[in-house]
């Protein structure tokens, strides 16, 4: 109960940040004009939505099981991420390359304040520097196999890490482009530059959606255990009497919650339970796994020849 309520804690405080920085941007916007900051408050807006729609998706996941849902509610997150990746990301992509390529294109765009622009971007980066830093903080602690990066985050099942850690790594890659742009029309006075960090940016956004939405389309129609928890299950299968391993599917109802169907051939002690070597398969599976809440339904069938 104490980690929900700094996790709850930790998201307002997270949407607060977004809210001021999408503030701070539109006003830099409407005195500017300036295509990069049109498309960061398109950024920081998206934020805001993430929050709310992330913060319902878990609402929905803590619901206990039903008559209708048996395992409960737990992939709520993964859909709600899915949209966010296919509506939020894709839209504001989208309208982001569109309005930017009508400033591209229209001969009387200007590029005003400069000076407020580049000091709000360079807010921005910092902030969003400091993000990144914290997501590869907590990459780094759960990446306990050293994986590269990119295969972490396929393999992740946490779609709060994956959502965060990419939309902000995008955002960094996004202000950086910006702050690029609006250098180049302020040496320059050419505002192409400020539009081109527009469009840019847009397209970064398109990239994190479709990078996002492959991820989330398999998490949502159902991932098995990671490589790495997998190997842990099968090396606690390796034991002596299970002869053969008819069966072995695995399945995350949630980030947290892992479903674990096998079906076994043993040969066991004259003396010893079936059961009892069942239970002690299963307790060391869930000792194996700590960070998940396991669900074992293994069926059994002892060879005694």
């Amino acid at each position: 109960m104490m980690e929900k309520q700094q996790e709850q804690k930790a998201r307002r405080i997270v949407l607060l940040t977004h809210v001021l920085g999408l503030i701070m941007k539109a006003i830099g916007y409407f005195f500017s004009g300036s295509a990069v900051l049109m498309n960061e408050s398109i950024h920081s807006l998206i934020d805001c939505i993430n929050q709310g729609l992330l913060a319902i998706g878990e609402n929905r996941a803590q619901r206990g099981r039903s008559e209708l849902h048996q395992f409960g509610e737990g992939r709520a997150t993964y859909f709600f991420s899915t949209v966010v990746a296919m509506t939020v990301f894709l839209g504001g992509g989208i309208l982001a390359v569109v309005e930017a390529s009508r400033d591209l294109l229209d001969p009387t765009h200007e590029v005003e304040q400069l000076q407020l622009v580049a000091a709000i971007l360079f807010v921005s980066l910092f902030i969003e520097v400091t993000a990144v830093q914290e997501g590869w903080q907590e990459v780094k602690e759960q990446n306990k196999q050293n994986q590269p990066l990119v295969r972490f985050l396929k393999e992740s099942r946490d779609s709060d890490l994956l959502l965060g850690f990419t939309e902000n790594l995008f955002a960094l890659g996004s202000v950086t482009i910006a702050i690029a742009g609006i250098s180049l029309t302020a040496l320059t006075g050419n505002p192409v530059f400020d539009s081109l960090g527009g469009i840019l940016g847009g397209l970064l956004l398109i990239a994190a959606a479709v990078f996002l939405a492959k991820e989330f389309y398999s998490l949502l129609i159902g991932e098995g255990a990671s490589a790495s928890d997998l190997m842990a299950i099968k090396q606690i299968l390796a034991n002596p009497a299970i002869i053969q391993i008819k069966d072995l599917r695995t399945l995350h109802l949630s980030p947290e919650e892992l479903l674990i169907v096998a079906d076994l051939s043993l040969k066991l002690a004259p003396d010893e339970e079936p059961s009892t070597f069942i239970d002690t398969i299963e307790q060391q599976i869930k000792q194996a796994l700590p960070e998940l809440r396991v669900y074992c339904y293994i069926e059994s069938e002892e060879i005694t020849s």
